[in-house]
């Protein structure tokens, strides 16, 4: 029986590059490693004593398939994240969550599904002067739209918010300038606990993480302690986490992003990372037998 497979998808059938790190560091511990895209109709899951998202960047696209091949993998071998981690990251009303239990997050502004609200009065309301609109399932940059005080109000951006609230939630949330100027920064964890962390290039749509520009970073300790706070609000330790931070206007660090299904984990930029990762999957599978 295999150790464990990492999930991808069509878009990389082979893992990112970033992912083969990990795979080549299991391998070479001896573990029985395979890869396979979720959507293939001739996997053996059961084969395999445990599954692990990594590249399946397509499945908010094809989210009820998704859905439906975790719910029945799951009955077959042990899946991770786990699924009520899954469910509860997948859809971003989890932020909701966070900020009840005093994680501090990016102020958000919820449009629901088929809701009409007038995007000039809800920023002009708040102060907001430039805003950012994303539908509250998605993955990365998709359908992710930055609305600028020179674009005719009374058009494309209303347009935009009307567009995305016809088929989803939408998060309206004000553009903060440290995105730019300071950096979104990008918290690693592996079994809870704190690895590393890089800085993001500003509304990145790029899939092959080896070829993007973010780099490493050392995070300090206020964004290491807000990011360990949004972590242990889960309902269990992820075996995998990235916490994404934004700086609002006062400086304070807030939570923008928690990623527990397929988040890019940047294994590249920090070479104890991929150790790290291996070590938290070899935990759980002696957990599990």
């Amino acid at each position: 029986m295999l150790d464990c497979t990492l999930v991808t998808c069509e878009i990389v059938p082979e893992l990112d590059p970033d992912d083969r790190l990990l795979l080549y560091e299991l391998r070479g511990r001896g573990l029985r490693v395979s890869i396979a895209r979720w959507d293939d109709p001739h996997a053996d899951w059961a084969a395999s004593r445990m599954c692990i998202l990594r590249s399946t960047w397509d499945y908010h696209r094809r989210y009820r398939d998704f859905v439906a091949w975790i719910g029945k993998t799951s009955a077959l071998t042990i899946i991770k994240n786990d699924l009520g981690l899954l469910s509860w990251n997948a859809h971003k009303r989890y932020l909701r969550d966070l900020e009840r239990v005093g994680v501090p997050i990016v102020p958000t502004v919820w449009v629901g599904r088929g809701e009409k609200r007038c995007l000039v009065d809800l920023a002009e309301e708040r102060g907001w002067h430039e805003v950012v609109l994303k539908p509250a399932r998605g993955a990365a940059s998709h359908n992710v739209v930055l609305i600028r005080p020179n674009e005719d109000p009374s058009g494309s951006p209303q347009a935009q918010l009307d567009r995305l609230s016809r088929t989803d939630d939408v998060l309206v949330q004000p553009y903060l300038e440290a995105v730019v100027t300071y950096g979104e920064r990008a918290l690693m964890f592996f079994d809870g606990r704190y690895s590393h962390a890089v800085v993001k290039k500003p509304f990145d749509r790029v899939f092959t993480i080896s070829h993007e520009p973010s780099s490493w970073v050392e995070a300090t300790a206020v964004e290491i302690e807000v990011a360990t706070k949004a972590i242990e609000a889960l309902a269990r330790p992820p075996l995998y986490a990235r916490i994404d931070l934004l700086h609002d206007e006062n400086g304070d660090a807030r939570v923008s992003e928690v990623e527990l299904i397929e988040p890019a984990l940047y294994l590249a930029v920090h070479a104890p990372a991929r150790q790290a990762f291996a070590d938290a999957i070899e935990r759980e599978l002696i957990i599990h037998g």
